[in-house]
């Protein structure tokens, strides 16, 4: 079968490589629709990530698609059953699962080799977080399952409830999902970004109101004046990863309010916050990373309800051998196909 094997920092490779066979308790799909992420394009800038093998190594990590194999005693799936697959799974038994962390396993199993017409799932996320693909779900939208299921778990992690001012900092694929997530829950979501496309972006998936990114001071005191009350945001999201939006993030925020940074930041970068409004603002501030096996699922609830336009967040189709050219470039989640863009 062709594969994409990543052989080190910009070294993204289309091979042939055999079909893989299905281990006891493995699954392997054939790929009808892989999805690029920003995710992808730091593993092939850098030639390495945490839940990339060593290379060289298979490289994707969002998919849906039709079984072909399965390995000794797995009940479910079968043979030509259509499935979405998370890109992990926890162990459940080790000190975080225990404690009911599962997004801090210690043993955690990744997914990698979505961008191949082949797709071997290790036995462990094949038990826990393969999942039928529902009736009438494209596969490229529900490719989008992992990124989603992200969004679930930190909003499931914040105490934003109807009726909170939630401003919701960057406006790409996981803040316009975010978004959708808050405003289901009845909130008020201000959604910054400076691409005006994301912003208009935004008031479809459920914003109250879509304003200009707050790149210094004046623009804080600007999304903070805009924020009915005036008083800052009850509860803001940072879906950027810079450390300068993490400090506009604690300081859009109003006193008892709460911070969830969600954007991870490169290693070994450090923000500067003042103490003042934490200490006596009494400011909760907290990350969010990965999901669980329950965000997976509500992900996947919410994708096959089309409750906000998920389609608009994915371009065109691509063949394999586009994906390194797509992932060197900024652009929307492009579906993958592997015999060839439809």
């Amino acid at each position: 079968m062709r594969a994409l094997i990543l052989h080190g920092p910009g070294d993204l490779r289309l091979e042939e490589v055999p079909d893989p066979e299905p281990a006891p308790g493995e699954v392997v799909i054939a790929v009808e629709a892989a999805l690029t992420c920003a995710t992808d394009a730091k593993m092939l800038r850098q030639g390495a990530h945490p839940a990339l093998p060593p290379v060289p190594a298979p490289f994707g990590h969002e998919a849906a698609g039709t079984v072909v194999a399965v390995g000794e005693g797995v009940a479910w799936p079968a043979r030509g059953d259509r499935v979405a697959v998370a890109n992990s799974a926890p162990c459940g038994e080790c000190f975080f699962c225990a404690r009911a962390r599962p997004s801090l396993c210690e043993h955690i199993v990744y997914l990698s080799g979505a961008f191949a017409e082949r797709l071997r799932v290790p036995a462990r996320i094949a038990a826990r977080n393969l999942l039928p693909l529902p009736p009438g779900l494209a596969p490229e939208h529900a490719a989008m399952l992992e990124p989603f299921a992200c969004a679930v778990r930190a909003v499931e992690r914040s105490g934003a409830a109807a009726g909170d001012e939630v401003v919701v900092i960057g406006g790409g694929v996981q803040g316009q999902l975010l978004t959708a997530l808050l405003a289901g829950r009845g909130c008020r979501v201000t959604l910054c970004d400076p691409h005006a496309d994301r912003r208009a972006r935004a008031l479809s998936f459920g914003a109250a109101r879509a304003l200009d990114a707050p790149r210094d001071q004046e623009g804080v005191r600007r999304v903070r004046a805009a924020v009915p009350g005036g008083r800052g945001a009850d509860v803001v999201f940072e879906a950027v990863g810079r450390p300068a939006t993490w400090e506009a993030a604690v300081a859009i925020a109003r006193p008892g309010g709460e911070v969830n940074l969600y954007g991870g930041c490169a290693p070994g970068t450090t923000v500067t916050l003042p103490t003042f409004p934490l200490h006596y603002g009494e400011l909760r501030v907290q990350g969010s990373y990965h999901h669980t096996p329950e965000a997976v699922r509500e992900a996947l609830a919410r994708l096959a309800a089309g409750d906000a336009p998920y389609g608009e967040l994915i371009g065109a189709p691509i063949g394999l051998e586009e994906v390194a050219g797509v992932l060197a470039a900024s652009g929307p989640k492009r579906p993958v196909i592997p015999r060839g863009a439809a």
